[in-house]
C-alpha cells in the first residue's frame, strides 16, 4: 500500500477515518521518493517546520519505494499511451502510478479523478 502524499497529508492534519486506516495496516504501508519529495517541497514552501518531524518520522519508519530502472520503463510506456491519447497527467503523479505498478502494489490516494486514467493502477481512497 503506497500512501500518496494526500493521504499523508490528511493524516498529518489529524483525520480520524485515515488515522484509523493508518492503524489498521501500519504493517503494510510504503510510500515512494517522489511523495517524500511533494511532502518536503509543501512544508518548506509554507515554512511548516511543525510537521516536518512527523513527515520524517512517518518516512523513517515505513518502506520507500524508489523511482527506479523497472519503475522508469513503466513511466516511459504509460507516458507515451496517454501522450498518443491525448490525456494529460502530471509526471510527478505518473511517476508515483509507475512505481505502484512496477512495484505491485495499491496506491492509496484521494486524487482518483488523475490516477483512474492510468490504467493497470490499483488505486483506493480512504477519505
Amino acid at each position: 500500500m503506497i500512501l500518496d502524499t494526500d493521504t499523508i497529508s490528511f493524516y498529518l492534519r489529524g483525520d480520524e477515518n485515515i488515522y484509523k486506516k493508518f492503524q489498521e495496516n501500519r504493517n503494510k504501508l510504503t510510500s515512494t521518493s517522489i511523495n517524500y519529495a511533494e511532502l518536503i517541497f509543501g512544508l518548506k514552501k509554507r515554512d511548516n517546520k511543525n510537521l516536518l518531524p512527523k513527515v520524517e518520522l512517518i518516512f523513517d519508519n515505513i518502506k520507500i519505494y524508489e523511482f527506479d530502472k523497472n519503475a522508469a520503463r513503466v513511466f516511459g510506456i504509460l507516458k507515451a499511451k496517454l501522450s498518443n491519447n491525448g490525456t494529460i497527467v502530471a509526471d510527478m503523479d505518473l511517476m508515483i502510478a509507475s512505481i505502484a505498478i512496477a512495484n505491485k502494489e495499491i496506491l492509496i490516494s484521494n486524487n482518483l479523478k488523475h490516477f483512474k486514467k492510468v490504467k493497470g493502477l490499483m488505486v483506493e481512497s480512504w477519505v
